[in-house]
């Protein structure tokens, strides 16, 4: 089995076992609060990552604006409610409350509806004789996906105005509700899948599941967590560096630690083909040294050892003249072949398990939300709606099905990656099925409007940091966990993602009419970056490009490499490299977080060797202690840049 190969070590689960009980009961007063925290938290993570422009918590798969939530209920509830029956929290109630905001996040996130709402009225608002948006594509749009009165629009790019007016809800009404429509199937297929695969990964292979025992820890009864001296350690630590850099930043002369910064190569080594090296970011996160702990040696080893490696491919492609085409090794499509390639593997290895279950769908004792034939059904239909949709878009009907295919085996990909190996970061800008398949196909055997459905697309594709399908899995898991009605769970998690789209897309639309998506008000990437994908269709159409058969070698080359490592892997245990740390190394986040997982493999790796396992694990509270910390902090940090209008430290990048 996958769990008990050399990808799932050195992590022991605490001592609440899986308990399987007769009835199982939902908490639905930590569900209620957590519900009744959505518009705060959506409000907050506004806050920080489009208005005042300070972090991006949501790109991680720990949520720290969710996990700071979760620190200071457990703390009110172990210290002021815990004699009250009636308000008492128990850990179950903590579990769901925290799962229902890193859900919220994920789908409030900077990489999710932030993008949608960017291009909804973009290409009507700034269509220009210039750029020719109006000869070129407007026409192709739907009515009913995107904003096209101009006077409405006028108030939400330059704010002094109210989104609470007839006029303006009107405008904002069919699209607002139609995506809401292929959210909730993309959401639900997504939670069909969990389902379908959640016996297999969960109980069969055992996945270690490394990123929920810091949460689990944390809401452990009676406060035994922050009775542990180490966790006061890890604490300190964690708030003395974030300190001293955030002193650092606002008072240059302030004698504190620089734990950031940037190393030039190319000035270091100005001369070919070693300036190819770049420019390469050094810094300590105390959150993932601390996350980085948890995930088995032999990736956080692929991670860092990956990046590197990533750079000096640049200098052997710089060496041999192959830079003459910038995209060239095309590090996006690589990603994207190792982690389709990964996740086809594992699908492949699962496949006579996965059809026991369609043979003998007994629900596992009636622990499955509902039995895998009927969700593999819901799948298959919820499948076929969102191809639908994308025809309806424009998209022919091959290109709409290749398009959602390639999404959803990535959806996997990274969904297993946290599950298996903790994966403190999975986004992979231009690598998702918009720039890959007109890479692949050109865009000069694509229609225009074929162009622009895969335009309308690109917002739940333009990077994956916030995914909400591997909460959904990791809601299960910590369901069975607790003892925790999974159907319940699922019903619940589902809602709580409905939800946050609507009181994300009221929340924006007030702050933006307000303030105005396009002035200083607003410091985020509305307008730079979100809807960057309109001058991309424009240069589509005006300048066609060939299909990149250069560009399908290298993808090629990276798919076979990574089938025949996972065989050599699976035959042979103990090999030090997981291709998954590749594709990871292709992410943006990996160029600022390689060097904490470099530190944290150094810790993890001597305490195993010198103190075995025991040493290992009355360590690892120092390690929750250096994430608890930095959660801590970046609360206090964002805070005062909120409050004050100052850019301050940022927690992360």
């Amino acid at each position: 089995m996958v769990g008990e190969g050399p990808t799932s070590q050195t992590l022991v689960e605490p001592q609440e076992v899986v308990r399987e009980t007769a009835q199982e009961i939902f908490p639905w007063k930590g569900f209620l609060i957590g519900v009744a925290l959505i518009p705060v938290n959506v409000f907050w993570i506004l806050q920080l990552e489009m208005v005042e422009f300070v972090s991006w918590p949501t790109i991680l798969s720990v949520p720290v604006n969710a996990l700071a939530l979760l620190i200071a209920f457990s703390v009110v509830n172990g210290v002021f409610l815990r004699r009250i029956s009636v308000f008492c929290l128990s850990q179950q109630d903590l579990l769901v409350l925290y799962l229902t905001l890193c859900l919220s996040s994920a789908v409030s996130g900077t990489d999710f509806l932030q993008v949608l709402i960017s291009m909804i009225g973009y290409p009507h608002f700034f269509a220009t004789p210039e750029n020719r948006f109006k000869e070129l594509f407007l026409s192709y749009l739907p009515s009913w996906l995107v904003v096209s009165d101009v006077p409405a629009l006028r108030g939400f790019y330059y704010g002094a105005s109210t989104f609470h007016r007839l006029d303006h809800i009107a405008a904002w009404l069919t699209p607002t509700l139609c995506w809401f429509g292929f959210t909730a199937v993309l959401i639900f297929s997504m939670l069909c899948l969990c389902i379908v695969l959640r016996r297999r990964w969960s109980e069969e292979e055992r996945l270690s599941y490394p990123l929920i025992w810091c949460p689990l820890h944390l809401t452990e009864p009676h406060l035994r967590f922050w009775r542990r001296p180490l966790v006061w350690w890890g604490i300190l630590s964690a708030c003395f560096l974030s300190l001293s850099s955030g002193l650092r930043s606002l008072y240059p002369t302030f004698p504190g630690l620089v734990t950031r910064g940037q190393l030039d190569w190319s000035q270091l080594i100005p001369k070919r083909p070693w300036n190819a090296l770049g420019t390469m970011s050094v810094g300590l996160y105390p959150f993932a040294v601390g996350l980085g702990a948890f995930m088995p040696l032999d990736l956080s080893f692929s991670c860092w050892f990956f990046a590197l490696f990533q750079r000096m491919e640049r200098v052997v492609v710089a060496a041999l003249g192959w830079d003459v085409e910038p995209r060239v090794p095309f590090f996006p499509e690589q990603a994207t072949s190792v982690w389709v390639s990964l996740c086809l593997f594992l699908l492949w290895n699962a496949r006579a398990s996965l059809f026991r279950s369609l043979q003998h769908a007994d629900g596992s004792q009636g622990r499955d939300p509902f039995p895998i034939p009927f969700a593999l059904i819901a799948f298959v239909a919820g499948f076929s709606f969102l191809v639908i949709f994308g025809v309806g878009v424009g998209q022919p009907f091959s290109l709409s099905i290749g398009y959602l295919t390639l999404y959803f085996l990535l959806s996997l990909a990274f969904t297993r990656s946290r599950a298996e190996l903790g994966a403190i970061a999975h986004d992979l800008p231009y690598g998702g099925p918009t720039n890959v398949l007109t890479t692949l196909i050109g865009t000069q055997n694509l229609h225009p409007r074929a162009l622009t459905g895969l335009a309308l697309f690109y917002w739940f594709n333009r990077s994956y940091g916030s995914h909400p399908m591997p909460f959904l899995l990791e809601g299960m898991r910590i369901a069975r966990q607790l003892s925790t009605s999974l159907k319940s769970m699922a019903f619940s998690a589902y809602f709580a993602c409905c939800f946050s789209f609507f009181v994300f897309f009221w929340i924006t639309l007030h702050l933006l009419y307000r303030m105005g998506a396009a002035t200083a008000n607003v410091k985020g990437d509305v307008i730079r970056y979100y809807a960057e994908i309109y001058p991309q269709l424009q240069s589509w159409i005006m300048a066609p490009t060939r299909p990149r058969l250069d560009a399908l070698i290298w993808m090629s080359g990276a798919f076979l490499a990574t089938w025949l490592l996972m065989v050599f892997r699976f035959r042979s245990g103990g090999f030090p490299l997981h291709p998954m740390g590749y594709a990871l190394a292709s992410n943006w986040s990996m160029d600022y977080l390689w060097m904490s997982l470099l530190i944290s493999w150094i810790v993890k790796l001597s305490l195993l060797h010198y103190g075995g396992m025991t040493i290992y694990n009355k360590a690892l509270p120092l390690f929750e202690g250096l994430i608890v910390g930095d959660a801590v902090m970046a609360t206090f940090w964002g805070l005062t840049g909120v409050l004050f209008k100052r850019r301050t430290f940022s927690f992360w990048p």
